[in-house]
């Protein structure tokens, strides 16, 4: 399908073409002169925005000068077969589209009028079908320095699955049927955890680790646990089709810890490199003992309980020692309300006995 670029405008980057698509500044929160002021940059067919973006040639980079943004923080890519636009985030710090973190080296969709923040740069992808105005001036290099991390406190909900038995199935498995059937599995489960507005943290060792910001996505505990629940119901179902078996010969079988609380977060998209504080240990200790002896597949601390009490089927409080903490945590098992979906809704659902 040929672009959109008006007529007799052909899109093949030549001197005098239309231009796609254009990435303009809206906003600039940091004290950095060179990145003060209104900016665009023309998308021909591919753009690399960065601090460097070394080895790029001019007409495919945007250089900001922002000690937050990484050399090499993301990428815009057009397809002209599908008048569609895609962003890339590359970054140690992450991106944001229109609010909302993008999960890194996976491309995202993105439509006209959209807004990406980046550092402290908003920028709007504009475009009339890839069809826009000027052209983009050379920016220089800057001089090579390490990005400053950016660190903040915030509540978050999360979300960990593990795998039960995992280091024996590993031990008894080949390197490449384990990691093509944990793939297979995995996909499975973020297509799902997408639905439910979740980002995909970081996959550690065999746990499958999801966040959920509260100030961003709305009903963000219920929205976690939805997703905790559909896993766990939808892993019984693969589990059978894969070229795994836990010690015993039957299907793998995953664990789910749920919480909710502060944690301190190195803001990098999609792979979060560190999420820490005692909310996240929770999370991973209640994964490493939920489906095991006789508990049910999905624990969720008191605070998810609070949050989600009308929405969902829960079992009676008990408290859990975990390892490498002093203080038992009160956990209880959830699933679906009977002839409920997940996902609706509801309230006024009395404390489960024993509460």
């Amino acid at each position: 399908m040929p672009s959109d670029t008006g007529p007799g405008q052909p899109a093949s980057g030549e001197p005098g073409e239309a231009v796609p698509a254009l990435l303009v500044t809206v906003t600039v929160t940091v004290s950095v002169p060179a990145s003060a002021g209104q900016r665009s940059a023309a998308v021909h067919d591919w753009l690399m925005v960065g601090r460097e973006c070394s080895g790029i040639d001019d007409r495919h980079r945007l250089v900001i000068e922002d000690p937050a943004i990484s050399r090499t923080h993301l990428q815009i890519r057009l397809d002209f077969e599908l008048d569609r636009a895609w962003v890339t985030d590359h970054s140690t710090n992450g991106t944001r589209l229109n609010g909302r973190r993008i999960e890194r080296n996976v491309p995202v969709r993105i439509m006209p009028g959209d807004r990406l923040l980046l550092g402290g740069m908003e920028m709007e992808f504009r475009s009339e079908r890839f069809g826009a105005t000027t052209g983009v001036k050379p920016h220089p290099v800057v001089q090579e320095r390490s990005t400053i991390r950016q660190i903040s406190v915030m509540d978050m909900v999360m979300v960990v699955g593990d795998i039960v038995s995992f280091s024996t199935i590993a031990e008894n498995t080949g390197d490449q049927v384990l990691l093509e059937n944990v793939d297979r599995l995995y996909a499975e489960l973020r297509l799902i955890l997408s639905r439910h507005e979740g980002t995909l943290s970081n996959y550690v060792g065999d746990a499958f680790f999801a966040t959920w910001e509260s100030t961003v996505v709305p009903d963000a505990a219920r929205s976690a646990v939805a997703f905790a629940i559909e896993a766990a119901e939808t892993v019984p179902r693969i589990a059978p089709g894969l070229d795994l078996r836990d010690p015993d010969g039957g299907p793998v079988r995953m664990g789910w810890g749920v919480t909710r609380g502060p944690a301190a977060v190195s803001l990098l998209t999609g792979m979060l490199v560190t999420v820490l504080g005692d909310t996240t240990n929770v999370a991973f200790r209640l994964s490493g003992i939920a489906g095991r002896d006789g508990r049910p597949d999905v624990l969720v601390t008191d605070a998810i309980y609070q949050a989600t009490a009308g929405s969902f089927a829960f079992t009676a409080p008990s408290a859990i020692q975990v390892k490498g903490r002093r203080q038992p945590v009160e956990a209880l098992g959830v699933s679906r309300r009977p002839g409920a979906d997940s996902r609706a809704p509801d309230s006024g659902a009395p404390r489960p006995a024993g509460a």
